[in-house]
């Protein structure tokens, strides 16, 4: 989800991601998709920069928030502590102790999966993944991480703007009326939220569709600014982590440099500020005029909120979804990362291949 601008001087083009911004060489199906796409020759490293916490709008280091020797009495567990069923606030506090989840890590969760993430299960974040140590650690791409949708777009046949009425259960597969006219599939795959799946299904499989509306999810308003190098005097950095406050964290554009232009994303927790409030705490943060930003943008993502139950929950689906021609793909399985992603749609391609060779 890149913006794309173009610089005033004519000789680049500047992009800002507005969700998804990071890609790691862990993320192995990832770089097979990447490979068949022919997109491994125009990976480009991001640059090594750090994150900055914002505690009563101050930028500080973020080991200025550790408790070291609580830290150190409780790391060791981290050899036989389990993730089991346990919540993010449980399993992290245990690990690095009460102090330290309060006054940072609380946060830094928070931040990563842009909503309160003490209830959702400690197991979906952090997946551990074997490295691949020929590619570079983490990487975009000259034109931002949206290469990649492009790059798919135009193998693939799409239709946009067609609106699907209603989806009915047949002998031989699905009838889908939409506002161009009607369709047949003998296997149908539904790579849309957990709402969208839900209100799709409720005809056709109304069991996995009451399962389906189980599974909450949560809004993050994002906006985008662009500014010029020289009305900032904040230094380089991945971005900012927020203790609290109206916004989770902003990432910023410097992984990649420009030579006049500099972006932030900022993730707002939702219906706190109207736009010109945000606009007002962007640049109270970033320490800028309102004249100084030359570009903003606006979205409203959506991410799933799993909490306690939700394994089980997705057992449920499972098992409604086993003998059925229809696949169940999104980022509210095992995690939202791209490579979470990734893995839901194997599974779903292998068990319907199995079904129907």
């Amino acid at each position: 989800q890149s913006e794309i601008v173009d610089d005033a001087s004519g000789e680049e083009t500047f992009w800002l991601e507005m969700g998804t911004h990071t890609c790691f060489n862990s993320y192995g199906r990832l770089l097979n998709l990447l490979e068949s796409l022919d997109l491994m020759g125009e990976m480009q490293p991001r640059e090594k920069l750090r994150y900055r916490l914002l505690v009563d709008d101050q930028l500080c280091a973020i080991p200025s928030r550790l408790h070291w020797l609580e830290l150190f009495t409780h790391i060791w567990r981290i050899f036989s502590l389990q993730k089991g069923e346990r919540a993010i606030a449980d399993y992290y506090s245990t690990l690095l102790g009460q102090q330290n989840y309060r006054d940072l890590f609380r946060h830094a969760f928070n931040a990563v999966v842009c909503q309160p993430a003490d209830a959702m299960p400690a197991d979906m974040l952090f997946r551990k993944r074997p490295r691949n140590k020929a590619v570079m650690r983490s990487y975009t791409f000259p034109q931002g991480l949206g290469t990649i949708i492009e790059a798919l777009a135009a193998r693939l046949p799409i239709q946009t703007g067609c609106e699907i009425g209603n989806i009915t259960r047949t002998d031989d597969g699905y009838q889908l009326q939409t506002s161009r006219g009607d369709y047949h599939c003998t296997t149908l795959i539904c790579a849309t939220p957990a709402p969208a799946a839900a209100l799709l299904l409720r005809h056709a499989h109304p069991e996995l569709s009451d399962r389906l509306h189980w599974i909450h999810e949560v809004e993050i308003e994002s906006v985008g600014v662009v500014v010029a190098r020289s009305a900032l005097s904040l230094e380089p950095l991945a971005g900012i982590i927020a203790v609290d406050g109206d916004f989770y964290s902003a990432v910023s554009r410097d992984i990649v440099d420009h030579p006049t232009l500099r972006g932030f994303t900022f993730h707002f927790k939702p219906g706190r500020l109207d736009d010109d409030e945000k606009l007002a705490r962007i640049c109270q943060t970033l320490q800028i005029e309102p004249h100084d930003m030359d570009y903003t943008f606006y979205k409203t993502n959506r991410l799933p909120a799993p909490a306690a139950g939700h394994h089980a929950l997705i057992a449920e689906i499972d098992a409604l979804l086993a003998d059925q021609p229809l696949g169940l793909v999104g980022n509210y399985f095992n995690g939202v990362a791209v490579e979470d992603c990734l893995e839901r749609v194997e599974q779903e391609l292998q068990r319907l291949t199995r079904r129907n060779p």
